[in-house]
């Protein structure tokens, strides 16, 4: 066992409460939210202030951090909301995720703790250390650093490092990306990215050469893979990064529980010296089996990169499909009675069962009673045996193989 190494914080994104029981059942350490307003990830089902509270308790109470993202630029006209907004979470984060010096001011003058957001683009030790005189307790760093960068940061800056070990990467990598706002007015500074990046484009120069040659099926010139560091994660862990950020605050709880059990499973195994190729290749499997754009290793091995997808949206190996809703449980006897509102399911087909306080449950049907045709009923009704504790009105998803993109 690696008893004298670091052992990293796993920090996981959560777009709404049932993410966020998510994240916590699959062992993350840290999980990082956002508000309704000043956050990078606008989007409706964000968490409120009443939320946020219930969020902070349920951490409390599973010994897990939780951070709030403020990392948008911050007009004039909103530093009166600004200020409410801090007033309101300074008594529940743990840190503010922030870049914005207006953010960082107020935070420092309310004894919230701060980490420097991936939007500063902190990629030197004199920039890392001029956060960390200000005040800051954590840099995320500029994601075009190489490992060797990284571990050099860290070294000569003294302040604890963060970095993005899965998820989406921008064609801006680190931000400021303008595409979303010169072409439909939707700033992704302000959150509001319609990544219309992500779609196919032949771009063909207008004067001498450059221009791109684009064959069918590989044109997605300004979509970048997704990052997937378990290829290589001994190494990142070997150099004592002090937490492992996965990306996807709007990806859906079974993402989320997925993602951060591979990457839980990665670390215990290197801490236990039981990571083996055959092991990672197991877990890469496991993050292929939701939605991805490919896999790519990102900047930690070198520059520059040139890892775009072949793809427009996922690549995934696996889909679910909503059949219907949690009517009631029964404790004893351990049956979930199911409203079936799209298809029918089977005996050992297998589901995922999503609710805001069940977090996610994955279970294979067993002992399948339909209560009446879903043919002649539009609201058919069937029970099934489900050892673990499931609630009304929760989400039940049949899981299928994925057809090629």
């Amino acid at each position: 066992m690696n008893k004298s190494r670091k052992i990293p914080e796993l920090l996981a994104p959560a777009g709404n409460p049932t993410a966020l029981a998510a994240a916590i059942q699959a062992g993350c350490d840290a999980v990082y939210l956002g508000l309704r307003q000043f956050n990078m990830r606008g989007a409706p089902t964000n968490f409120t202030i009443p939320q946020l509270k219930a969020a902070a308790k349920k951490c409390r109470d599973n010994g897990v951090k939780l951070y709030v993202t403020v990392n948008t630029i911050i007009y004039t006209q909103e530093l009166n909301k600004l200020n409410r907004c801090l007033d309101a979470i300074k008594d529940h984060a743990d840190a503010v995720i922030c870049w914005d010096f207006a953010v960082i001011q107020a935070c420092l003058k309310r004894n919230i703790p701060i980490h420097i957001s991936t939007q500063a683009s902190v990629a030197n030790a004199e920039a890392a250390k001029f956060y960390r005189d200000l005040g800051a307790e954590r840099i995320v760093l500029a994601r075009e650093c190489t490992l060797k960068e990284i571990v050099n940061i860290r070294k000569k800056a003294g302040i604890p490092i963060e970095v993005f070990a899965h998820g989406a990467q921008c064609v801006s990598v680190s931000g400021r990306c303008f595409l979303s706002q010169d072409t439909l007015g939707l700033s992704g500074n302000r959150g509001a990215c319609r990544q219309n990046c992500r779609r196919p484009y032949r771009v063909i120069c207008q004067d001498g050469p450059g221009d791109f040659e684009v064959f069918p099926n590989d044109n997605h010139v300004f979509s970048a893979k997704d990052l997937c560091t378990i290829p290589f994660i001994d190494k990142l862990l070997d150099a004592g990064i002090d937490s492992l950020k996965i990306e996807g605050r709007n990806r859906p709880p079974d993402y989320v529980f997925t993602i951060v059990d591979a990457y839980r499973n990665a670390i215990d195994e290197w801490k236990n010296n039981t990571l083996t190729t055959q092991r990672k290749e197991q877990l890469i499997n496991q993050c292929k089996q939701v939605f991805n754009r490919e896999f790519s290793d990102g900047f930690f091995l070198g520059r520059p990169i040139r890892d775009f997808t072949k793809i427009e949206n996922n690549a995934a190996t696996q889909k679910r499909t909503l059949i219907g809703k949690i009517i009631n449980y029964y404790q004893k006897s351990k049956i979930a009675r199911l409203w079936l509102q799209n298809g029918t399911i089977d005996d050992q087909e297998e589901l995922v069962i999503m609710g805001p306080t069940t977090g996610i449950i994955k279970c294979q049907v067993e002992h399948f009673i339909k209560e009446n045709d879903p043919k002649l009923a539009p609201q058919a009704t069937a029970t099934f045996k489900c050892e673990q504790k499931v609630r009304a009105n929760d989400l039940v998803y049949k899981i299928i193989p994925a057809y090629e993109p």
